[in-house]
């Protein structure tokens, strides 16, 4: 849990600078709602910490952070706000599938560790998120975009390459 809310504010902090600097109106939308997406389910791993262990969930270490699949590094983060306007938005596009890519492996190592079952069922909604959040910021739409979100529910599409 503290590990995806880590993972998930910063990319709340990446998708609100694309909600400002895409130059695509649809990749702004998407940034949106990411960020609304995100920070949402922040709130929902809060509340549940606190209330499952009454106390504020700690920050995650500098190693845990280094150890975290698709965590961005501050010099990422940084290439992303100062990039120039006209390649914002394929650098973007670029970071945030590394991120989410990360983000859906977290999510699967965590449906195979047999966890709480609210905790399984949030890993199934962000891997699937995620997934399809990929697909639309790579420009992928109607029936493929169909078939595709239905192969995500079952499957990691996103780092099966890395698994082979």
């Amino acid at each position: 849990m503290r590990q995806m809310r880590t993972h998930h504010e910063q990319g709340v902090e990446i998708a609100a600078i694309a909600a400002q600097r895409a130059q695509d109106p649809h990749l702004r939308a998407l940034s949106r709602l990411m960020v609304a997406s995100q920070a949402g389910e922040v709130k929902i791993l809060q509340s549940w910490w606190q209330n499952w262990f009454n106390e504020p969930m700690a920050l995650c270490s500098a190693v845990e952070r280094a150890d975290m699949p698709g965590l961005l590094t501050a010099e990422q983060i940084d290439r992303l706000k100062t990039a120039e306007t006209h390649s914002f938005d394929a650098l973007f596009v670029q970071l945030m599938t590394v991120h989410h890519a990360g983000a859906v492996a977290m999510a699967d190592k965590e449906l195979r560790g047999g966890g709480d079952l609210r905790l399984r069922v949030m890993a199934v909604s962000i891997r699937h998120e995620q997934q399809g959040e990929i697909a639309l910021m790579h420009g992928v739409s109607g029936f493929a975009a169909v078939a595709q979100a239905v192969q995500n529910m079952f499957w990691d599409r996103v780092n099966r390459e890395e698994k082979k």
